[in-house]
């Protein structure tokens, strides 16, 4: 990932801490022939191919040492090829500050959706306890173009 600091962010002050990670799709094939099967004819639903795996910061065991009751200011992206993922941190909510590099006014949820290449900035105040691990959650959109009607 590449970020540019804003030395006139509306968001500066807000936070204690920065980290930029990224959620990604996996596949074992080679893109050539990824893209080949996805424009075809012989995929007349234009159905995106299936990842392998998701990757939160290109691994499968993504740990994050947080300090307790510190607010953190999280820049996520999608730098997947072709999945959506849903992002949510376990019993935290999220103030999402920034999408594709524009700034938001300020929006409370407790999960964000992120497309191929989508960015996303959330403030997070962890719990101010050190007795318990919380999950920090990616999940792969499973519902694919060619399966919703209309």
């Amino acid at each position: 990932m590449l970020v540019i600091s804003d030395p006139e962010s509306p968001i500066l002050g807000q936070y204690d801490h920065e980290v930029a990670f990224s959620v990604s799709d996996w596949y074992h094939d080679q893109m050539p022939g990824l893209m080949a099967s996805f424009i075809s004819v012989e995929n007349p639903t234009g159905a995106e191919p299936v990842p392998n795996a998701a990757l939160m910061n290109d691994t499968q065991n993504f740990t994050l040492p947080v300090e307790s009751g510190s607010t953190y200011l999280f820049r996520i992206a999608n730098v997947g090829a072709f999945a959506g993922q849903y992002f949510w941190i376990e019993d935290h909510s999220m103030q999402v500050v920034e999408v594709d590099g524009v700034y938001t006014e300020a929006a409370e949820t407790d999960m964000i959706y992120l497309t191929a290449a989508q960015r996303y900035s959330v403030l997070v105040t962890t719990k101010n306890t050190t007795t318990a691990n919380f999950a920090m959650m990616a999940s792969m959109d499973t519902v694919s173009k060619s399966s919703i009607m209309l």
